[in-house]
């Protein structure tokens, strides 16, 4: 069996801050005050982390309210404001919403839908009626501002699920992908658009829409998109991933593929299908695809695809995970270098390749020890059986842009790698506790003590049945993950 990804980091979208950079001066009003890197960076431009533009970036994640009687509910939404000490959980946004039947699902994406110059929260809230009956879904945006997000409120473009954010046409301006289900959805079929910004009405309806079809004539809807600007010309890509068991449907599309690829253009979403072989193979499983993830790894301006894929483990067996980086390129997504594959085996990089470790998932980029190279970071779910790890491989000073280089490694670290569990000295709490299991870090990477390192938050998530879910800010030093000064906060520290 695979693990079970968190519903908050199913669907993998790089974030995007769009237009309105022009208003950062005025909304550091209030920084005149303060002094040092955050500061400084506030009023350039904001991060697309930072709701607030307070020169901090903020932590957004999907929770389960904890209840006395041990009954299951429905995820909640908290988002935790950052702050010179990280973030703060006194400082948050939570939404409870059990008592209007309505609960959260994700993804959560940020993008600037007005072009305000403050990014907002996107994502999808379901309503449930009587029961028997599926549910309604909607798109919701929480604006950004000055004084954090503001109260969640609909898409005037009604019952659709964004699932990616990006600027798909080039014009600037943000746009949503809304792929589309299928019949088998408990929600019912729902027709595949892209809406396309700036949104008006608060951010809440789109300047224009279009069809975006993308079912595989109507067998199999989209399970994940993953956006890139993977050939550089400023126009955002989608990699889209499907699950389906078709070997013994007769009635299955020749044609069917367990990975599209769209590339961005003037005239929106179009599908090139050369890499999409390529890239089915690296995320298979026999479970379908693999979520993949997007940033640009080896510093050369355009995004690269991070595949997390099956792997093999020493004696034979599936499921140990290795992460391939394809890279992008003018010509296209694979069109030039190599791939670079690293797993449990490869020089320098912790542990050992074991039966259904994943290491490689939730891969994301980010300069955790700020030397100007991009870093990888990436789970480990299934490791000593779901109790879960969390790696650093930070990119080598010699590499082609600063790429990380296994090769460069002669042993277990020697070159930055690193690994964090809840057995690693200095991080509190206990792999045995009750809740324990899963744990993993929640992309995307973070500064949320404005120190121009990438700090990682990662969680346990619990269950919807009493036992607590927790999180883990780890900061970004100049010597990678710190271990020093750890903080951990739970759900009832949100207040629920």
């Amino acid at each position: 069996m695979r693990p079970i990804v968190p519903a908050a980091a199913a669907t993998v979208c790089a974030a995007v801050l769009l237009s309105g950079c022009g208003d950062a001066g005025e909304s550091g009003e209030g920084d005149g005050q303060r002094r040092g890197k955050a500061a400084a960076k506030s009023l350039v431009a904001k991060s697309s982390g930072d709701f607030n533009g307070d020169g901090y970036d903020d932590f957004a994640t999907l929770v389960n309210p904890p209840t006395k009687s041990g009954s299951p509910q429905s995820p909640g939404l908290a988002v935790v404001y950052g702050s010179a000490r990280g973030l703060d959980p006194g400082k948050r946004l939570v939404l409870d919403e059990r008592s209007d039947h309505r609960q959260y699902q994700g993804p959560l994406l940020r993008a600037d839908l007005d072009g305000d110059g403050y990014t907002d929260l996107v994502t999808v809230r379901l309503t449930f009626g009587k029961a028997g009956t599926p549910p309604t879904p909607e798109t919701v945006v929480l604006r950004g501002g000055r004084q954090g997000l503001a109260r969640p409120r609909p898409l005037t473009v009604g019952g659709v699920e964004a699932k990616a954010a990006g600027d798909f046409d080039g014009d600037g301006a943000a746009d949503l992908l809304v792929p589309g289900r299928d019949g088998d959805d408990l929600a019912g079929a729902g027709k595949g658009r892209v809406l396309y910004g700036p949104f008006g009405a608060g951010g809440r309806t789109p300047a224009r829409t279009a069809d975006f079809v993308a079912d595989q004539h109507g067998y199999a809807a989209p399970a994940s998109a993953t956006t890139g600007d993977f050939d550089g010309d400023r126009r955002t890509d989608v990699v889209l991933t499907y699950s389906f068991d078709a070997e013994q449907d007769d009635n299955a599309p020749p044609d069917l593929t367990s990975v599209a690829f769209y590339r961005g253009s003037a005239r929106g979403l179009v599908r090139h299908q050369p890499a999409e072989e390529h890239l089915a193979a690296l995320l298979g499983t026999q479970d379908g695809p693999n979520v993949p993830g997007a940033g640009d790894a080896d510093n050369d301006g355009m995004d690269d695809l991070l595949a997390p894929g099956e792997g093999t483990e020493q004696g034979g067996g599936s499921g140990a995970g290795k992460l391939t980086v394809v890279h992008g390129a003018k010509a296209g997504l694979g069109v030039g270098r190599g791939d670079l594959s690293v797993d449990q085996a490869s020089p320098g990089v912790p542990g050992d390749p074991q039966f259904n470790d994943w290491f490689g998932a939730l891969p994301a980029v980010g300069d955790i020890n700020d030397d100007g190279s991009p870093d990888l970071v990436v789970s480990s779910p299934g490791e000593d059986r779901d109790k879960g790890r969390v790696t650093l491989l930070p990119g080598s000073p010699g590499g082609k842009g600063g790429e990380y280089d296994p090769k460069r490694s002669k042993g277990e670290g020697d070159s930055g790698e690193r690994a964090i569990d809840l057995d690693t000295p200095g991080v509190p709490g206990s792999r045995d506790a009750p809740g324990s299991r899963g744990f993993g870090w929640e992309p995307p990477l973070l500064d949320v003590d404005g120190d121009g390192h990438a700090d990682v938050i990662t969680s346990t998530p619990g269950d919807a049945y009493g036992k607590p879910q927790s999180f883990w800010v780890f900061r970004g030093a100049d010597d990678g993950l710190s271990t020093d000064d750890v903080r951990r906060f739970r759900v009832a520290d949100l207040g629920l």
